[in-house]
C-alpha cells in the first residue's frame, strides 16, 4: 500500500469508527498494589518491618485529681499503628517489633484503658505539658521498662528542669505523696535516653 493509500485509508476510517468515551476503562489507581499478597513472604515480613521503622509519637498525660478519682487517671490520644490493623500477618510483625507500655504498681494513678504499643527503637514518648511534675517523676522513675529502654522523649522544657532538680533530704509535699524519698536528676534514671526533646 502506497503511503498516500494508507493515508486515505486512516482519514476514511477514522470518519467511520466513533469511539464513545462511556465505553474506556478508568485509569489504574496508584494507591494499591493488589499483588502485594502472591509476593513471597520473605519479601512481605521485610515491608512489614519496613514499616515499623516509621517513627510516631505516643503521647501520655494524667487527669488531674478529683474527689472521684483522688489518684488521677492516665490517659492518651495516640492511636495504635496502622500496620496492627491491615492484616494478621502485618499484626503478628508489629507484635515482634512493639511492646506494650506497663504501669508499675508503684505509679499512683489508674492506667490506661487501652493498650499503648511503643517501638523504643524509633518511637517518642510525649509527656503532655499538662502533667503534673509528680506523675512525671512517677512515670520515669518507677517505671522498669521506661528506665531500661526509653530513648526518645517529648517533655516540657520547665517540667524536664525540674525533674532534674535534685534534694537529698525527704521533705513534706503534701497532697497525695504526703512523703517523698530523696530525689535525683532523672536523665541518670533512664540508661537508654539518647534525646530529649521540648515541647510548649
Amino acid at each position: 500500500m502506497s503511503e498516500i493509500s494508507l493515508i486515505f485509508f486512516m482519514y476514511h476510517h477514522s470518519q467511520h469508527c466513533v469511539i464513545s468515551k462511556k465505553g474506556l476503562m478508568p485509569p489504574p489507581s496508584t494507591n494499591s498494589f493488589t499483588l502485594f499478597p502472591l509476593l513471597p513472604m520473605e519479601l512481605r515480613l521485610k515491608i512489614w518491618e519496613a514499616a515499623t521503622e516509621d517513627p510516631n509519637n505516643l503521647e501520655l498525660s494524667c487527669t488531674p485529681t478529683a474527689s472521684y478519682l483522688p489518684d488521677g487517671r492516665w490517659f492518651s490520644h495516640s492511636k495504635p499503628p496502622i500496620i496492627f490493623q491491615v492484616c494478621s500477618e502485618s499484626r503478628s510483625v508489629a507484635m515482634r517489633c512493639y511492646d506494650v507500655l506497663t504501669f508499675s504498681p508503684d505509679v499512683v494513678g489508674i492506667p490506661c484503658k487501652t493498650q499503648l504499643y511503643i517501638n523504643f527503637d524509633v518511637d517518642t514518648l510525649w509527656i503532655c505539658a499538662d502533667m503534673h511534675i509528680k506523675w512525671a517523676r512517677m512515670l520515669l522513675s518507677k517505671n522498669d521498662q521506661l528506665k531500661e529502654k526509653l530513648k526518645f522523649l517529648a517533655v516540657n522544657e520547665k517540667v524536664w528542669k525540674d525533674l532534674n532538680e535534685t534534694d537529698l533530704t525527704p521533705g513534706y509535699n503534701g497532697g497525695i505523696l504526703p512523703w517523698l524519698p530523696p530525689t535525683k536528676a532523672i536523665v541518670c534514671e533512664l540508661k537508654a535516653l539518647e534525646d530529649v526533646r521540648f515541647h510548649s
